[in-house]
């Protein structure tokens, strides 16, 4: 499981005075695994809830430290989104922004992360990939979709988590 240990974009030129902005992904164990019920479980999140590995995510996490590269470099577009226990998140689908008109509601496998400002000289912002799975996407209900470089230096700028 080497794919989930966390790694760091450089984004040149996007960073404080023009100098480059680098950021510390890191894959969460929701990316591997499901919830299930105390007793079926393998594993424990960081809130101490049981989850049972998942094989459909585990085969779409492969793939997810080059989608979170990509979704950088090509500043992919990202919007709001609840979870299940009320938090706020980004979520994001793996479509290049040129190819943006071709969206179509239905099920996507969807990315879902938030941002903190890094307190380590390795990065200057952390992206957390908290979950990602098949979901139903309506997309003319997003009423605001974000450039991935936004939000990333209004994390920068702002000292703040995001969203």
């Amino acid at each position: 499981m080497r794919h989930l240990h966390s790694f760091v974009v450089t984004v040149p030129g996007k960073g404080l005075g023009n100098g480059d902005l680098r950021v510390r992904i890191s894959l969460g164990l929701h990316t591997i695994s499901k919830s299930c019920a105390r007793g079926e479980h393998h594993l424990e999140d960081e809130n101490g809830k049981p989850r049972a590995f998942c094989e459909d995510r585990y085969a779409f996490s492969l793939g997810l430290p080059e989608l979170a590269r990509r979704m950088i470099e090509q500043n992919y577009f990202c919007w709001q989104s609840l979870d299940r226990n009320r938090a706020m998140n980004y979520a994001v689908i793996d479509i290049a922004p040129g190819r943006i008109r071709e969206l179509v509601d239905g099920e996507h496998q969807v990315i879902f992360f938030y941002l903190y400002p890094c307190s380590q000289d390795v990065a200057d912002v952390n992206l957390v990939v908290t979950s990602c799975h098949a979901r139903e996407v309506a997309f003319g209900r997003i009423k605001r979709r974000f450039n991935m470089l936004t939000v990333l230096r209004t994390c920068l700028f702002q000292q703040k988590r995001v969203p």
